[in-house]
Protein backbone atom coordinates (compact mmCIF):
# COMPACT_ATOMS: atom_id res chain seq x y z
CA UNK A 1 0.00 0.00 0.00
CA UNK A 2 1.24 3.68 -0.84
CA UNK A 3 0.57 6.41 -1.87
CA UNK A 4 -0.92 8.08 -5.84
CA UNK A 5 -0.75 11.22 -5.91
CA UNK A 6 -2.51 12.42 -9.73
CA UNK A 7 -2.37 16.43 -10.70
CA UNK A 8 -5.86 16.96 -12.49
CA UNK A 9 -6.60 19.52 -15.11
CA UNK A 10 -9.09 22.70 -14.94
CA UNK A 11 -11.77 19.66 -15.94
CA UNK A 12 -10.84 18.18 -12.70
CA UNK A 13 -9.91 15.08 -14.66
CA UNK A 14 -6.61 13.03 -13.81
CA UNK A 15 -4.42 14.68 -16.29
CA UNK A 16 -2.19 11.60 -17.10
CA UNK A 17 -0.04 8.88 -15.72
CA UNK A 18 3.32 10.63 -16.95
CA UNK A 19 6.28 11.99 -14.48
CA UNK A 20 5.07 15.35 -14.14
CA UNK A 21 1.52 14.21 -13.53
CA UNK A 22 1.77 11.40 -11.11
CA UNK A 23 3.91 11.04 -7.67
CA UNK A 24 3.96 7.57 -6.01
CA UNK A 25 5.02 6.73 -2.22
CA UNK A 26 5.28 3.73 -0.67
CA UNK A 27 3.57 4.01 2.59
CA UNK A 28 6.09 4.98 4.56
CA UNK A 29 7.21 8.27 2.95
CA UNK A 30 3.53 9.14 2.58
CA UNK A 31 3.22 8.64 6.03
CA UNK A 32 6.29 10.71 6.67
CA UNK A 33 4.60 13.59 4.42
CA UNK A 34 1.26 13.89 6.31
CA UNK A 35 3.69 13.91 8.93
CA UNK A 36 5.55 16.60 7.92
CA UNK A 37 2.34 18.73 6.29
CA UNK A 38 0.87 18.66 9.93
CA UNK A 39 3.85 19.69 11.60
CA UNK A 40 3.98 22.68 9.27
CA UNK A 41 -0.07 23.33 9.56
CA UNK A 42 -0.89 22.61 5.99
CA UNK A 43 -3.61 20.07 6.56
CA UNK A 44 -6.50 20.37 9.02
CA UNK A 45 -8.16 17.73 10.31
CA UNK A 46 -12.12 17.50 9.25
CA UNK A 47 -14.08 14.08 9.34
CA UNK A 48 -14.44 12.10 5.88
CA UNK A 49 -17.73 12.83 4.77
CA UNK A 50 -20.45 10.08 4.28
CA UNK A 51 -20.92 7.70 0.95
CA UNK A 52 -24.64 8.11 -0.55
CA UNK A 53 -25.32 4.28 -0.06
CA UNK A 54 -27.36 2.88 -2.81
CA UNK A 55 -30.12 1.24 -0.62
CA UNK A 56 -31.33 5.14 0.21
CA UNK A 57 -31.90 6.07 -3.75
CA UNK A 58 -33.95 2.32 -3.43
CA UNK A 59 -30.99 0.59 -6.09
CA UNK A 60 -28.80 -2.26 -6.27
CA UNK A 61 -24.91 -2.46 -7.49
CA UNK A 62 -26.49 -3.86 -10.96
CA UNK A 63 -28.34 -0.76 -11.54
CA UNK A 64 -25.27 0.91 -11.90
CA UNK A 65 -23.81 -1.06 -14.60
CA UNK A 66 -24.41 0.67 -18.27
CA UNK A 67 -26.30 -2.37 -19.80
CA UNK A 68 -28.88 -2.39 -16.82
CA UNK A 69 -32.27 -1.97 -18.15
CA UNK A 70 -33.61 0.58 -15.92
CA UNK A 71 -36.86 1.71 -15.56
CA UNK A 72 -37.62 5.63 -15.90
CA UNK A 73 -37.42 5.65 -11.68
CA UNK A 74 -34.60 3.62 -11.25
CA UNK A 75 -32.89 5.87 -14.13
CA UNK A 76 -33.80 9.35 -12.13
CA UNK A 77 -32.84 7.51 -9.10
CA UNK A 78 -29.03 6.20 -10.01
CA UNK A 79 -28.60 9.94 -11.54
CA UNK A 80 -29.57 11.21 -8.61
CA UNK A 81 -26.88 9.04 -6.49
CA UNK A 82 -24.01 9.24 -8.90
CA UNK A 83 -24.66 13.12 -8.64
CA UNK A 84 -24.64 12.71 -4.80
CA UNK A 85 -21.54 10.07 -5.47
CA UNK A 86 -19.68 13.19 -7.05
CA UNK A 87 -20.58 15.55 -4.87
CA UNK A 88 -18.51 13.85 -1.88
CA UNK A 89 -15.33 13.75 -3.99
CA UNK A 90 -15.44 17.27 -4.97
CA UNK A 91 -16.56 18.90 -1.93
CA UNK A 92 -14.23 21.80 -1.35
CA UNK A 93 -14.61 24.84 1.22
CA UNK A 94 -15.43 28.47 0.04
CA UNK A 95 -12.71 28.94 2.39
CA UNK A 96 -9.86 26.62 2.84
CA UNK A 97 -7.44 26.79 5.84
CA UNK A 98 -5.62 23.92 4.31
CA UNK A 99 -5.84 20.37 2.84
CA UNK A 100 -8.37 18.30 4.60
CA UNK A 101 -6.03 15.18 5.96
CA UNK A 102 -8.53 12.66 4.87
CA UNK A 103 -8.31 13.80 1.33
CA UNK A 104 -5.00 12.73 1.31
CA UNK A 105 -5.01 10.18 3.42
CA UNK A 106 -7.77 7.78 1.61
CA UNK A 107 -7.45 6.59 -2.04
CA UNK A 108 -10.90 7.78 -2.81
CA UNK A 109 -10.00 10.23 -5.75
CA UNK A 110 -11.34 13.12 -3.28
CA UNK A 111 -10.66 16.24 -5.30
CA UNK A 112 -8.16 18.86 -3.36
CA UNK A 113 -8.63 21.66 -4.78
CA UNK A 114 -5.86 24.58 -6.11
CA UNK A 115 -7.12 26.64 -3.21
CA UNK A 116 -7.15 24.47 -0.54
CA UNK A 117 -3.08 23.75 -1.99
CA UNK A 118 -2.34 27.64 -2.17
CA UNK A 119 -3.76 27.66 1.67
CA UNK A 120 -1.63 24.99 2.64
CA UNK A 121 1.45 26.34 1.20
CA UNK A 122 0.92 29.40 2.60
CA UNK A 123 0.48 28.36 6.23
CA UNK A 124 4.05 26.27 5.05
CA UNK A 125 5.92 29.26 3.80
CA UNK A 126 4.49 31.61 7.11
CA UNK A 127 6.20 28.99 9.43
CA UNK A 128 9.46 30.03 10.98
CA UNK A 129 11.63 27.18 9.81
CA UNK A 130 10.08 26.29 6.61
CA UNK A 131 13.56 27.35 4.77
CA UNK A 132 14.47 24.28 6.33
CA UNK A 133 12.66 21.98 5.20
CA UNK A 134 13.99 21.67 1.32
CA UNK A 135 17.54 21.72 2.33
CA UNK A 136 19.29 19.03 -0.10
CA UNK A 137 20.23 16.71 2.59
CA UNK A 138 19.12 13.17 2.74
CA UNK A 139 15.97 11.78 1.28
CA UNK A 140 14.83 14.14 -0.94
CA UNK A 141 10.93 12.78 -0.48
CA UNK A 142 9.75 15.92 0.86
CA UNK A 143 11.11 18.52 -1.54
CA UNK A 144 9.46 16.35 -4.66
CA UNK A 145 5.82 16.13 -2.49
CA UNK A 146 6.13 19.95 -2.59
CA UNK A 147 7.29 20.44 -6.08
CA UNK A 148 4.19 18.09 -7.36
CA UNK A 149 1.45 19.86 -4.70
CA UNK A 150 3.00 23.52 -6.37
CA UNK A 151 2.50 22.10 -9.99
CA UNK A 152 -1.17 20.53 -9.18
CA UNK A 153 -1.76 24.16 -7.63
CA UNK A 154 -1.37 25.88 -11.30
CA UNK A 155 -2.94 22.62 -12.94
CA UNK A 156 -5.95 22.17 -11.16
CA UNK A 157 -5.31 20.41 -8.10
CA UNK A 158 -5.04 16.53 -7.54
CA UNK A 159 -6.50 13.31 -6.74
CA UNK A 160 -5.24 10.61 -4.55
CA UNK A 161 -5.88 6.79 -5.81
Amino acid sequence: MGYDFYIVGKDRAIRGTGPRDNLNLSALQGASVLDTMAHFGMTVEKDRPQWPTLEAYGLQLAHLSDTADLTEEQQRAKAAFVAAYQGVREAADDQPEGIPAYKLRFCDAFWTTPDEIAAALARYEAHPRYDCAELPFGDQTWSRFLAFLRAAQTAGGLRTL
